[in-house]
């Protein structure tokens, strides 16, 4: 690695740049927020396919519902995504 440590790595960066204009931006802090809720929520979406896989049918239905309500709000995410300038 040139830069000697794994923050040099792109994928470890809290910034992304731009090609056309090397501009450093980032997620602004309500789309952060609302990234972890969406974690939270796909977290929970697992552990009821879990559970409807080993305990059958009331289970399984929790868990069609959850994922398309992830579904949903994961678009939602996506559509008020936005981005700020970087400031070191």
């Amino acid at each position: 690695m040139r830069g000697g440590s794994l923050l040099s790595l792109r994928g470890f960066k809290s910034y992304r740049v731009c090609p056309d204009c090397q501009a450093k931006y980032t997620s602004d802090a309500s789309t952060r927020k609302r990234g972890l809720v969406l974690a939270v929520f796909a977290l929970f979406t697992v552990a009821l396919s879990v559970a409807g896989f080993l305990l059958g049918f009331p289970w399984g239905i929790l868990a069609f519902l959850a994922g398309s309500g992830l579904l949903v709000y994961a678009g939602y995410v996506l559509s008020k995504m936005t981005y700020v300038e970087y400031r070191e």
